[in-house]
Parts: C-alpha cells; sequence; structure tokens
C-alpha cells in the first residue's frame, strides 16, 4: 500500500488539507495557477512578503511554512 501523499510537497499538502485549489489559493494571494504550481515544485520560491500571505492563508507560521519551502 502506498502513501497517497508521497512526493507531495509540503506546500501542496498544507493547500490540500485547507481544501484549496491552485486557483483558489492563487486567486486568494493575486497570484496565478502556475505561481502556486511553481513555488509546489521547488521550481521558485515566493518573496517574503508573498511567504507571509501563503502563511496566512494555509493557517501555519511564517517560521514552519519558510522552513518547509526551503526543504521541500
Amino acid at each position: 500500500m502506498t502513501d497517497s501523499n508521497e512526493g507531495k510537497s509540503q506546500l501542496r499538502l498544507f493547500r490540500e488539507a485547507a481544501g484549496l485549489t491552485r486557483a483558489e489559493l492563487g486567486n486568494r494571494m493575486g497570484v496565478s495557477e502556475r505561481q502556486i504550481y511553481d513555488w509546489e515544485n521547488g521550481v521558485k520560491l515566493p518573496r517574503v512578503d508573498r511567504a507571509v500571505a501563503l502563511a496566512r492563508e494555509l493557517g501555519v507560521s511564517i517560521l514552519f511554512c519558510s522552513a518547509r519551502l526551503l526543504l521541500s
């Protein structure tokens, strides 16, 4: 049996736990769905102001969120 979360980034897990699609999160933050995808897949890192907004939208601390972004 495989874990359904295997291979998913922490950011994606946070987003899914919040019950949001990439498009919904992007709309709330004023960024594109593609931008959310890039952050989730480590293509790009969010600017500090976006990381703060991201943590707020997902209901996690900025320290926890930023550590997970950098380590995923």
